[in-house]
């Protein structure tokens, strides 16, 4: 059997299963399905009453419209799961086929789409390639070796504290890129075994990925997705990533007692080996050279860059009463990277930019955001979600078990599909229990935590996991199933637990 029969059998089987299961989910006329379909109504402009709502989403018309949208949905996730390498293309092939079937008009589908997440991924992408290019990772990377002083334990926790604050600034893709570079120099120095490491890296770049926005294609999609203010998700988020990050090592250090152990014996044996490493990158870096300059004046731009973001809704406040005219928050900082690129023209050439966009941003998966904002506005549009939050309602009977439902059912499936395609598809319904009173903002804390540390359990659960992989297979590391699984299922489950206790107390 060819590959093309293959995911025609997929495609045929996804389809019938979704449209069996669209036909026998039913909206009831409770109060609840009242209130779901009333809000289902508004947001496709159907102007009719409450009964005519649940008589028009109940329709036998109306299921095989949602059990059509629904199987091509999860036709694109069934071929990203299959092949990571496809997803663009999966996503592009659903979306086309929406659009001839006719389940929703082009300019409906158009209009799904954030743009001012998309314009601010593009600006961070390109940002955090320069700061790439100024070195600021290597310097980092040195001085975690220095202040390590040849002890094995201060050495997870730096790195972790490393992975945590470049993931939570630039990103979890450029954080683990630059840890495991960092990870495997280490390796090649000592001759031991980094792979626990590496996971351990990974782990605490997606636990730091959750303390601000920008950290995690995630959380950047619930803040302008969700309409939340900065601030709101960093006081709810931030102190909980660092709880987060403690629970890690505390794990982390008692399972790997051994190896800790045997780490500090190989620092003792080629402690020369690391002093010379460090010392002739220090030669480079001496004060007063050029290279060394433009680290510092990035460093201080990231710093900036941060707190920039971190105070992005005091800043929208002032520039609102400077200006004498009301500005959105979220549009103002999908610009903040842009704006620290143009400041950027001090240390990089002006002809180089278009080279950082077209190297440092990942076109691919900006595209795949695009079609997946697009694929699943349409669930929402053909009222698939609303269907499935009625399910939920009546699972989730308080607000603690909704809380409990939507972060571990988010986790379960981040665990093996793509972790932001499984928030994609909670948003709505999450949203739509928000709005009809059912459930706090708290709820997307739960969908944040849920599909990031979801994807902590498994080495294909998110792109940080898949990249590190990647990296250390290059220099023949080997990162079984088996060694990921022994971290990262005690850990990921802690933090799981920790991070449902905090939301449910706060």
């Amino acid at each position: 059997m060819n590959t093309f029969e293959k995911v025609v059998i997929i495609f045929v089987s996804i389809l019938a299963i979704s449209i069996i299961a669209m036909h026998f989910l039913y909206i009831g006329m409770d109060s609840t399905g009242q209130l779901i379909v009333r809000q289902w109504c508004e947001e496709i402009g159907l102007n009719v009453s409450t009964s005519m709502c649940l008589e028009t989403i109940n329709s036998s018309r109306m299921s095989l419209v949602q059990g059509v949208s629904l199987a091509l949905f999860l036709f694109a996730i069934a071929l990203t799961v299959i092949r990571m390498e496809w997803r663009t293309a999966a996503a592009m092939l659903a979306l086309a086929l929406l659009i001839v079937v006719g389940i929703a008009t082009p300019q409906i589908i158009l209009n799904a789409v954030s743009w001012d997440l998309i314009l601010f991924l593009v600006g961070s992408m390109t940002l955090a390639g320069i700061f790439r290019e100024l070195g600021i990772f290597r310097y980092l990377a040195l001085r975690i070796l220095e202040l390590a002083k040849s002890n094995a334990i201060i050495l997870v926790v730096l790195l972790s504290l490393l992975s945590y604050i470049l993931s939570a600034a630039l990103g979890e893709v450029t954080s683990i890129i630059y840890v495991v570079m960092l990870a495997l120099e280490i390796a090649s120095i000592m001759r031991v075994d980094v792979a626990p490491l590496i996971i351990l890296s990974v782990l605490a770049t997606n636990t730091g990925s959750t303390a601000m926005p920008i950290g995690n294609p995630i959380g950047v999609y619930l803040l302008f997705k969700t309409n939340m203010s900065v601030s709101m998700f960093i006081r709810t988020a931030f102190p909980l990533s660092i709880l987060n990050l403690a629970v890690l090592l505390a794990a982390f250090i008692p399972l790997e007692k051994g190896l800790i152990k045997t780490w500090n014996e190989a620092f003792k044996k080629f402690a020369h080996r690391i002093e010379a490493y460090v010392a002739r990158h220090r030669i480079e870096l001496r004060t007063g050279n050029r290279e060394a300059t433009r680290i510092y004046i990035g460093l201080g731009m990231l710093l900036v860059f941060i707190l920039t973001v971190a105070f992005n809704d005091f800043i929208v406040q002032m520039l609102s009463k400077f200006y004498g005219a009301p500005i959105d928050p979220h549009a103002f900082l999908a610009f903040v990277p842009y704006i620290f690129i143009i400041v950027m023209f001090a240390l990089i050439p002006m002809e180089e930019i278009s080279k950082f966009v077209e190297r440092s941003v990942e076109w691919s998966s900006i595209l795949f955001f695009v079609f997946l904002f697009m694929l699943s506005y349409v669930l929402t549009y053909t009222g698939v979600m609303t269907k499935l939050a009625y399910v939920f309602s009546h699972i989730a009977v308080s607000p603690f078990m909704l809380l409990f439902v939507m972060l571990f059912a988010s986790a379960a499936l981040s665990s093996v599909l793509d972790n932001l395609s499984v928030i994609v598809t909670f948003t709505p319904i999450a949203m739509l229990f928000s709005q009809i009173g059912l459930a706090s903002s708290l709820i997307y804390f739960a969908l944040l935590f849920g599909g990031v540390f979801g994807g902590n359990y498994t080495p294909v659960g998110s792109t940080a996991n898949i990249v590190a992989v990647g990296l250390a297979e290059k220099r023949r590391i080997k990162i079984t199933w088996g060694n990921w699984l022994r971290l990262a299922l005690i850990t990921t489950t802690l933090q799981l637990v920790v991070s449902l206790l905090y939301l449910y107390f706060l």
